[in-house]
């Protein structure tokens, strides 16, 4: 069995525009963003491009997420336009 290499994604700038969410929510969402992101990347996709600009687009969420809920919603759009985005 070959050893799984070490992926890396190194985000320079995440802009989130989070209105409408109370918030407290959204800086717990914050917070879990991050570990969300590794799990739902996981086994995803590998290096990209230097400079390379995703626009995961807009997100709907219920009137009140709960923190962790929001993050993993994040997290899913922002790794779907990672794969649909590949160079």
């Amino acid at each position: 069995m070959t050893p799984k290499q070490p992926r890396h994604l190194h985000i320079d700038r995440l802009d989130l525009d989070l209105r409408g969410i109370d918030p407290l929510t959204a800086q717990a969402a914050v917070r879990a963003l991050g570990p969300a992101l590794a799990r739902t990347l996981g086994a995803g996709p590998g290096p990209r491009a230097p400079g390379m600009n995703v626009d995961a687009g807009q997100l709907a969420t219920a009137a009140a997420p709960a923190p962790h809920d929001l993050a993993a919603a994040m997290a899913q759009r922002i790794a779907t336009s990672l794969k649909v985005n590949k160079p």
